[in-house]
């Protein structure tokens, strides 16, 4: 596998809702992403987050614009 295949855990979310949400922003972005664990955080909500929670995962390649676009849509909508 090539480095620029190669999968890296970006962010990790305690709820279905908040990772669905990241995903779709890095897919309106045009970086290609997925989620793992999401299933089983439906199905075990109490205690998945001592199993890594919900993880975003993408290229390598694209993981600094990736956390660069999550950290702005962060600071944007953080309410002070």
């Amino acid at each position: 596998m090539k480095d620029q295949e190669k999968l890296v855990t970006v962010r990790e979310y305690s709820t279905n809702v908040e990772a669905f949400m990241a995903r779709d922003i890095l897919e309106n972005e045009g970086i290609p992403c997925m989620l793992t664990n999401e299933t089983f955080s439906g199905i075990y909500p109490i205690g998945h987050t001592s199993l890594g929670g919900i993880q975003l995962l993408v290229f390598e390649k694209d993981a600094e614009a990736a956390n660069h676009i999550l950290d702005k849509v962060k600071e944007t909508t953080t309410c002070e």
